[in-house]
């Protein structure tokens, strides 16, 4: 299978990155390598531009154990959970790690890749690509860097500003500016912290974030992010099925950016005047919060795709909207880390719905948290 690949790489590769298993973005200067999982005996092989790039000899074993005793124990993990997760849901694998070869050297890969069906409908085999990604995180790490470093003045001033305009307000009868200026330090607090998780660091998957937890009735964040999307987009109409307090301990501030990006891809994917409808519902010990839009809806089998990185459905509207297909990778990356979940269906009229789930804090975990 390999040697077929290889020889009908031109001819094919409209299908192969279709499938998934080589990235688009891929040059004809990477270095690309091939491998197949087979599912029921978890024995796993590849090709020698793996064992190049990996610095495997053939001497040394060549299963599953071959390539995760390379990695650290928590991208181990992760990394099993995700081959899991793709085997469960029938979609794409894509995974980019850091790990270090038997001759020491550090390098950061990506894997991809797909199922594949023989007979009865049943997956017997997961294959894909291995690609060295090192010398890209190198170049993408120099880039944030710098990106970082001119974000952080502006935001001081813009912060300073805000906090000296809420003093200024302070005495005043009305209030409305000050809860204003409220949201935007909330804003602003929420993409400071995004420039510390994703521009100070190379773009590792794995790479563990701290998570500034705290108690907070979700309902209530939902209002907020709700009022700004009114004042954005007042050509849309929001509405909210439920306020019963619900609290959750989470990070404030990735799950602001959850929603402003749910409600956003309603909205951009919605005709002017359409209703956006955002519900509550209590699933086991946990809250789902779904985002409901008049779009144009997901196209079948998509379901699942929309959350992999860099992946952009093939309809014409979501090109027009030039989507990076970064947006639903980060709101799935989010809420895994909250230990949520995340899924997305076609509305049944019409439209698309957008879920996640959220942990439910415990009443008698907030009365002895002293909240």
């Amino acid at each position: 299978m390999q040697e077929k690949w290889l020889s009908n790489k031109k001819q094919g590769q409209a299908t192969i990155n279709k499938s998934g298993i080589l990235p688009e973005y891929t040059g004809e200067g990477t270095y690309v390598g091939y491998w197949k999982l087979m599912l029921g005996a978890n024995k796993l092989t590849f090709c020698s531009r793996v064992r190049k790039m990996l610095e495997l000899s053939r001497t040394k074993e060549s299963g599953l154990w071959a390539i995760l005793k390379l990695m650290p124990p928590a991208q181990r993990r992760s990394i099993i959970f995700e081959v899991q997760q793709a085997c469960l849901n029938g979609a794409n694998f894509e995974k980019q790690v850091k790990l270090t070869t038997p001759k020491g050297k550090v390098k950061w890969i990506r894997i991809t890749g797909i199922l594949y069906y023989r007979r009865w409908g049943k997956a017997e085999q997961m294959i894909g690509s291995i690609e060295d990604m090192t010398q890209k995180v190198i170049e993408e790490s120099m880039s944030l860097a710098i990106v970082n470093h001119e974000l952080r003045t502006p935001l001081t001033i813009i912060k300073l500003n805000v906090q000296m305009l809420i003093n200024q307000f302070a005495g005043t009868l009305n209030k409305y500016p000050i809860k204003v200026l409220n949201n935007v330090d909330l804003h602003i607090d929420s993409m400071t912290q995004i420039m510390e998780e994703y521009l100070n660091s190379p773009q590792d998957d794995q790479r563990m974030k701290q998570l500034n937890l705290t108690v907070f009735d979700i309902q209530e964040l939902i209002d907020v992010v709700i009022g700004e999307m009114k004042t954005i987009h007042p050509s849309y109409r929001f509405y909210k099925d439920s306020s019963e307090p619900v609290f959750v301990k989470a990070d404030k501030y990735q799950i602001i950016q959850v929603l402003i990006n749910y409600i956003t891809n309603a909205v951009n994917f919605s005709p002017a005047c359409s209703h956006i409808r955002i519900r509550t519902l209590f699933v086991d010990n946990q809250i789902e919060i779904s985002v409901h839009d008049q779009g144009i809806g997901i196209p079948n089998g998509q379901e699942q795709q929309l959350f992999q990185k860099y992946y952009r459905c093939d309809q014409k509207a979501v090109r027009q909207k030039n989507s990076k297909g970064l947006g639903l990778y980060v709101v799935k990356k989010i809420i895994q880390e909250h230990e949520g979940f995340v899924r997305a269906e076609r509305g049944c009229e019409g439209g698309s719905v957008f879920y996640f789930t959220l942990p439910i804090f415990e009443e008698k975990k907030l009365a002895n948290s002293g909240y």
